[in-house]
């Protein structure tokens, strides 16, 4: 009887330790503080950046533009009659003049019909005196002076037709250049609309390339301007031609500077880099990874003010270095973050450091 109250006093016991742990669990200590709701210092606002102060430095800026060498005039001259080719009394690759035979095609029967056109049109000249003699003294009407005058006029265009198509079978250089190509063999048989051989104006030289919507409003015709070639050579010129509509799959707009120092050296098809000369600007050197794009999708940097707060500047790439890039847009000197940046935003205040890690005056004295 004994042992059976003792168990049921201590499952009591058990039990109401049991029933005080759970209450303990569910409503936890009765007194927590609300730290969601404090508010939070200054101190673990702020975040901590390094920066470099960045002076800036002269440099001279120019509109780059990737670009292509390209002869003045490129011609394929085609053939006009048929026939086989009999003569090439030129060597390509040469230098010709204007007017120099480069190819001969069989005339065939055209000098024959050459003599015998000339002889009709001889006829015709003294048919058609003949009739104005007689309507003149009445003997003849005007229709037949209409018809004599008809016969005439077909005779002299005959006669010009066979002159223009033995013409033709002496090819000649169009103008002053350089024989580059030809595109068929003596012996070889050609129609009217075959390419025979290519001439390129090479005594005047170009180097055309595209502009940029932005770049186009700082160039104008006329401007000077130079072309660097692979080879290290750069050939002085000047703006000749600038679209004035853009291409409608690029956006951009041809512009061509016409090479005025010697064209020696120079060959169509070259690659080159044009540059047009725009002042000089202040710019400052700094890592490509610095670059942020900005919300007009043009490029930026985040910049520190007199009371560390982030700015964000606008700026264009001027020239690539072998430390970096040199962009351009601030002016004077200036505080880049360098550290940190992609950790705040614009208008923020923040704690500085100078990356050599002095820590900002004025940061200290706040």
């Amino acid at each position: 009887m004994s042992n059976a109250m003792k168990l049921s006093f201590s499952h009591k016991v058990a039990l109401a330790i049991l029933l005080v742990l759970v209450i303990w669990v569910v409503t936890g200590p009765a007194h927590t503080e609300d730290v969601a709701d404090r508010p939070l210092s200054r101190e673990e606002l702020s975040l901590t950046v390094a920066y470099k102060v960045l002076e800036p430095e002269t440099k001279e800026h120019s509109v780059k533009v990737s670009a292509h060498v390209a002869a003045n005039r490129a011609v394929d001259v085609i053939a006009e009659v048929s026939g086989k080719v009999t003569g090439l009394p030129a060597k390509k690759g040469t230098q010709v003049k204007e007017g120099r035979l480069l190819l001969e095609i069989d005339p065939r029967n055209l000098p024959a019909r050459l003599k015998q056109a000339e002889a009709q049109l001889k006829r015709r000249k003294l048919e058609t005196q003949s009739t104005r003699n007689l309507f003149e003294r009445e003997l003849t009407n005007q229709s037949a002076v209409v018809i004599a005058e008809s016969e005439l006029a077909q005779a002299e265009s005959e006669l010009t037709a066979i002159r223009l198509d033995l013409d033709a079978t002496q090819v000649r250089a169009p103008f002053d250049g350089i024989y580059d190509q030809r595109y068929v063999e003596e012996g070889e048989y050609v129609t009217p609309g075959t390419a025979l051989v290519r001439v390129i104006d090479n005594q005047t030289m170009l180097v055309k390339g595209a502009l940029s919507e932005k770049a186009v409003g700082q160039v104008q015709v006329g401007s000077k301007a130079y072309a660097e070639l692979p080879n290290g050579t750069t050939v002085n010129g000047t703006i000749r031609f600038i679209a004035a509509s853009a291409s409608a799959d690029t956006r951009t707009y041809e512009a061509e500077m016409e090479v005025t120092d010697s064209t020696k050296g120079l060959y169509d098809g070259q690659t080159a880099t044009l540059k047009i000369p725009q002042g000089k600007r202040d710019a400052y050197e700094i890592s490509p990874a610095l670059l942020i794009i900005t919300e007009d999708g043009g490029l930026g940097i985040k910049l520190l003010d007199e009371d560390n707060r982030v700015n964000i500047v606008s700026v264009d790439i001027l020239e690539a270095s072998t430390n970096g890039i040199w962009v351009y847009g601030p002016t004077g000197p200036i505080r880049l973050i360098t550290v940190g940046q992609g950790f705040v935003d614009v208008g923020q205040q923040v704690d500085a450091k100078e990356q050599n890690g002095q820590k900002d005056k004025k940061a200290d004295a706040e």
